[in-house]
């Protein structure tokens, strides 16, 4: 099987246009393999495009991309995808080099998300499984999270119950994003000077997926799925949080299945949103901020996405998918 002169070259400039972007928002390839949110494994074992025939055009594909890129942009880029340990098996280029190509009607004219107020689910009927990027304002407000989601409050959660601790190392999926933590137990022994982002100590910021049934049920008395996403949506039993200062994620793609929805539960959080590279000359990038008990609702299957956490604050979200 060979690569013809113009999928070849639909590819490089598609994929220098990405690594492009990334550098102009200082990611690296570890920030990349750190921040993108997944299915699990065995959500993986579902995914549409992992067919046979695609695996085995994915095997040829990576060498002959590789060879490109090595022989004619041999930039840092490349070096630090030369020197990055078992970056396949992590899957990002794969998945990458496999994205289907997007049709750009769904980023065509939009130049903000949609504003809305916080309304009911008849009134959200005609947005309900729209890729636009929206904001629903004060949608949380009434969630006892609020008060209740803090580092202690899930530090207390997972030290309690048996078990929780290995269900996100073996189950679901933790993301260390900049910080230096290399799992949820390290989140939780931070000093307190750290954690509460004194002066002089490092910013942190991560994110965990939560899928033990006693950590979730223990979570639902403090929150709930926005009320105005429709009675036909599928809603995993499943979320993420997200928490930290200044440094939140890169610019990336979420690998995952449906819709996300994200509560701001706590602080205040910028969000940088750009098309998929193939559609950069029809759309455009902007950047948006969202207020504690709003609600956020974006494709982040097609929208890039990155964040950062203004004025020094404490940010935390809760995250999860709906479609």
């Amino acid at each position: 099987m060979s690569v013809t002169g113009s999928s070849g070259e639909l590819i490089q400039k598609a994929f220098l246009k990405l690594t492009e972007n990334y550098i102009q928002h200082g990611a690296v390839i570890n920030d990349l393999k750190s921040i993108t949110m997944t299915t699990n494994a065995k959500d993986a074992k579902n995914r549409n495009f992992a067919t046979r025939s695609k695996k085995l055009l994915v095997l040829l594909f990576v060498p002959v991309l590789y060879g490109i890129f090595n022989r004619y942009f041999n930039t840092n880029v490349i070096k630090s995808f030369q020197g990055t340990r078992c970056l396949l098996p992590n899957n990002y280029l794969v998945w990458e080099f496999t994205r289907p190509l997007t049709n750009c009607d769904y980023c065509r004219d939009i130049e903000a998300p949609l504003i809305l107020p916080n309304l009911t689910k008849e009134e959200f009927r005609t947005y309900s499984y729209s890729s636009r990027p929206m904001i629903i304002k004060k949608a949380a407000c009434t969630w006892p999270a609020r008060k209740e989601f803090t580092l202690e409050f899930f530090r207390n959660l997972y030290e309690r119950i048996e078990g929780a601790y290995e269900s996100v190392e073996e189950e679901c999926q933790f993301l260390h994003f900049k910080s230096n933590f290399a799992n949820l137990r390290q989140v939780f022994a931070m000093s307190e000077d750290r954690a509460l982002h004194r002066e002089g100590e490092d910013p942190w910021y991560v994110g965990w997926k939560n899928c033990h049934p006693q950590i979730l049920d223990a979570m639902k008395h403090f929150y709930n799925v926005p009320h105005f996403l429709p009675d036909d949506a599928e809603i995993p039993y499943s979320n993420y949080i997200f928490m930290g200062f200044e440094e939140g994620a890169v610019m990336h793609l979420d690998y995952i299945s449906r819709l996300m929805w994200q509560a701001q539960i706590t602080g205040s959080k910028t969000w940088i949103v750009a098309p998929t590279p193939e559609c950069d000359s029809e759309c455009k990038s902007f950047k948006f901020s969202v207020d504690v008990t709003d609600v956020v609702l974006l494709d982040t299957r097609i929208w890039y996405h990155s964040t950062h956490i203004e004025n020094g604050n404490l940010s935390l979200t809760v995250t999860a998918e709906y479609g």
